[in-house]
């Protein structure tokens, strides 16, 4: 599969996957984070979302979480739970949007401290792997599976004709390898900005070139891959283009019919 979407070997992969999807496909799970391990290779690195939550962003938030970056689960999925407990993967301390990482570069993504309060601003795991040139796959997982398309809004929220972040900071608490425990503010993600943004408009409007975006289905089940790199410089452009005739990026479309 990995061959069939040219995904680039000794590179860094950020791969988004659904177990369900993957064994409706005939695929083995347990064959999974091995081969991208070693697809990735000793000169690449591997990452997946770790997020402890599955609610919108704002619902997470007001519960005033405890993250403890040693003990608590992800809750995304078996996949990136298995890849949190295989050997040698590091965890970001963001209490939130945050990411575990194997490879040559896992400990420069995860950080040494959470991002804040901005979860996908210029401190985020996720810029630092957009400025690494990472490839996005998505395995068994929607085109609309992207987190990425929030450092976007991140960056473009200034000119949006609305926030992205509502205006309350909330608080949560980290709790670190050593067991030390800190306060982390945090803006939150207004919940439309993620019940109603598709990034799958993006193939449509973008028409990527095949070294940039390939995709294929089985059994009902997506797979693909993401040059992030010019996807980035695209969205970005897209968004500032549409956002100076007051209007939403394609993949925000969906906002302008949305009440308050």
């Amino acid at each position: 599969m990995l061959e069939e979407l040219r995904v680039p070997r000794q590179r860094l992969l950020y791969v988004q996957a659904s177990a369900d999807w993957i064994q409706r496909a005939g695929l083995d799970v347990s064959d999974v984070v091995p081969a991208l391990v070693a697809w990735s290779g000793p000169g690449g690195t591997l990452v997946m979302p770790s997020y402890p939550f599955f609610t919108t962003h704002q619902e997470y938030l007001e519960s005033r979480p405890v993250y403890d970056v040693r003990r608590t689960p992800s809750m995304i999925g078996l996949l990136p739970e298995i890849f949190r407990r295989s050997r040698g993967v590091v965890r970001g301390l963001d209490p939130d949007f945050c990411v575990a990482a194997v490879g040559q570069e896992a400990e420069a993504i995860v950080g040494t401290a959470p991002a804040a309060p901005d979860p996908f601003g210029p401190d985020s795991s996720y810029q630092r792997m957009l400025g690494r040139g990472a490839t996005l796959v998505g395995l068994g997982v929607s085109l609309n599976t992207s987190s990425f398309i929030h450092v976007i809004d991140s960056r473009a929220e200034a000119c949006y004709p609305s926030p992205v972040y509502g205006e309350r900071l909330f608080s949560t608490t980290v709790i670190d390898l050593a067991g030390r425990s800190q306060e982390v503010p945090r803006k939150a993600l207004q919940p439309r900005f993620q019940q109603l943004t598709s990034p799958s408009t993006i193939v449509a409007e973008m028409k990527p070139a095949d070294s940039l975006f390939a995709t294929t289905e089985i059994n009902g089940a997506r797979f693909f891959k993401w040059d992030l790199d010019q996807w980035s410089s695209w969205c970005l452009a897209h968004a500032g283009e549409r956002a100076a005739g007051g209007a939403w990026p394609c993949w925000l479309s969906r906002l302008s019919s949305h009440t308050e």
